[in-house]
């Protein structure tokens, strides 16, 4: 019964808050590195696509292998099983938390460590505008806003994609107790 209990006290919250907060780091540090390339926000469509792929693996295998890692993690820290529930509330709470991360760090990052740069994103969608007077007119309303729905976009894309690949991993990372009785450590079995 004892087992059971302290069981139920191990929650993977402070490992998927620390892994989601290493990621975000990591993805400011994508942003830099993709602004000293030239493949900032404002340069993203001259970009080739081989250097968009790569741009989204580096962004999306490291996710994949945060989600996975904590959802590894608490099923060691649970004895070596974990249920499908268990495994994708886990791996949840990783995408919850980087998507709030990231969205914090990009309001960061425009607002105060590189202001210029979304100039240089509105700037780059004025110039595609070219005369059109109505699309000038939309870029100079939406540039007020432009943060707020970058980082509504950044913070909804990185939860979603997260639900999707936690209910993917957690599929593969389950492995539920053979034995349905077991309620302590046992040697044949294993925790419950």
């Amino acid at each position: 019964m004892e087992q059971q209990l302290a069981q139920e006290q191990k929650k993977p919250n402070l490992l998927a808050f620390q892994i989601a907060l290493l990621y975000a780091i990591y993805n400011l540090a994508l942003i830099y590195l993709s602004e000293a390339m030239g493949m900032g926000g404002a340069n993203y469509e001259n970009v080739s696509i081989g250097l968009k792929i790569l741009s989204t693996a580096l962004t999306y295998v490291p996710f994949i292998a945060a989600i996975i890692y904590v959802q590894t993690k608490h099923r060691s820290e649970l004895g070596g099983f974990i249920t499908f529930g268990r495994a994708f509330s886990a791996g949840f709470k990783v995408a919850a938390y980087a998507g709030l991360f990231i969205a914090l760090l990009t309001v960061l990052y425009y607002k105060i460590l590189s202001p210029g740069s979304m100039e240089a994103i509105i700037d780059a969608a004025r110039a595609k505008a070219g005369s059109d007077e109505q699309q000038l007119k939309g870029i100079e309303m939406m540039s007020k806003y432009m943060i707020l729905f970058m980082v509504f976009g950044l913070a909804v894309t990185f939860t979603i994609s997260g639900l999707i690949i936690s209910l993917i991993s957690a599929a593969i990372v389950k492995k539920e107790n053979p034995n349905p009785f077991a309620r302590q450590a046992d040697e044949q079995f294993g925790a419950n």
